[in-house]
């Protein structure tokens, strides 16, 4: 075949060459609308929906005609309608929300829009639609935030809530057989006591997991108990090294301030239980149990030293422990008779501190 054979494709080829070559490139858009994605929250954290919105503008009401059909009943039939404005619009690059609705209206902040009204809605800023249904607003040329770790209950925490189960039926065994006075005391209280403690863990458990349903949508139970099984066990050993290494050493000491090291520990249980019934940063719970916890121990302190005049608890042993785990060497009789010296002396001043203090409290009832 050639050029002879078929004459016209000779004028025609060249023409839709150049034609190809120096077609200009079709116009686009000098900003093109960004994208966001609506998220529908349900009890202030738990996220219950997402939607990407891509076109604007975007309506929001329980018509099936909007882009986001929500069917709680004080919605209206289209609430509201978002608007992106282009290039050139004072509010380019931002978000508005246009009011539809003439019966509930929006909540932005503390402000409450009605119908006809217009404002500019940022990233991150929660609307509150109706009686109580809250969207959050998400660019998607914002960072998103890291990926939270989440793993679910192994066989070697399951394993580890087993053994603190039986360290705990251990503990309150021995516990029991140190107080008892009486052959046979052991078999009879020994039932009763583990009632009680497996009883207390089972209702502290299936709170948190209530706790963990309402903010995240997962119960969690047996996480809930492994962390409130070995945060028994922690504190059960706890107390019995403080008072075991007090009687050892003669630190009283340890066992004056025992009690604060227990709350410390409790506050450290808490952390962890919050940190799997809410979806709060582990930064921001460590802050608030720490602040609880300071505050706890400061009106504990207070109140011990506005009721006894002193910061420690009372020295007191529901059990003797055996002479031999006695480490400490031996006091002189020289040495014990000053230290009864010095606590007669702590004790009158103190007995004269509450006699001032009754005759001043009588002076004032008289005034």
């Amino acid at each position: 075949m050639s050029q002879h054979d078929y004459p016209e494709l000779t004028d025609i080829a060249p023409e839709h060459e150049d034609a190809s070559i120096q077609a200009p490139a079709p116009a686009q858009d000098a900003q093109e609308p960004e994208g966001a994605v609506l998220e529908l929250v349900e009890r202030g954290h738990r996220l219950a929906m997402a939607l990407p919105v891509y076109a604007w503008p975007c309506t929001i009401g329980r018509a099936a005609t909007n882009d986001l059909v929500l069917t709680d009943p004080s919605i209206g039939p289209s609430h509201v309608r978002l608007h992106q404005p282009n290039a050139g619009h004072p509010n380019a690059g931002q978000y508005e929300v246009e009011v539809l609705d003439n019966t509930n209206g929006v909540w932005h902040g503390r402000r409450h829009y009605s119908a006809g009204e217009r404002f500019v809605w940022q990233p991150g800023q929660r609307l509150t639609l109706g009686r109580g249904v809250q969207l959050n607003l998400r660019s998607t040329a914002q960072p998103l935030p890291a990926t939270q770790r989440w793993r679910p209950f192994s066989r070697a925490q399951g394993l580890l809530t087993a053994m603190a189960l039986v360290l705990l039926v251990l503990l309150s065994a021995w516990t029991t057989w140190l107080g008892a006075t009486e052959t046979g005391a052991l078999a009879r209280q020994l039932p009763a006591i583990l009632l009680w403690m497996l009883g207390g863990l089972l209702v502290w458990t299936l709170g948190w997991s209530m706790m963990g349903k309402l903010f995240t949508g997962v119960t969690g139970f047996w996480r809930h108990v492994c962390i409130a099984s070995v945060g028994m066990v922690a504190m059960a050993l706890l107390d019995v090294l403080l008072s075991v290494t007090g009687f050892a050493m003669s630190w009283p000491m340890l066992s004056r301030f025992a009690s604060l090291a227990s709350f410390s520990l409790m506050a450290v249980v808490i952390w962890f239980h919050l940190r799997a019934a809410t979806l709060v940063s582990a930064r921001t719970l460590a802050l608030a149990v720490g602040g609880l916890l300071v505050l706890g121990i400061g009106a504990k302190l207070g109140l011990q030293w506005q009721t006894q005049k002193r910061l420690g608890d009372n020295l007191y042993m529901s059990t003797m422990l055996p002479p031999e785990w006695r480490w400490a060497p031996t006091t002189s009789v020289d040495q014990f008779m000053q230290g009864t010296d010095r606590m007669r002396e702590q004790l009158q001043n103190r007995s004269q501190l509450e006699k001032d203090d009754d005759e001043e409290g009588d002076d004032s009832g008289l005034d």
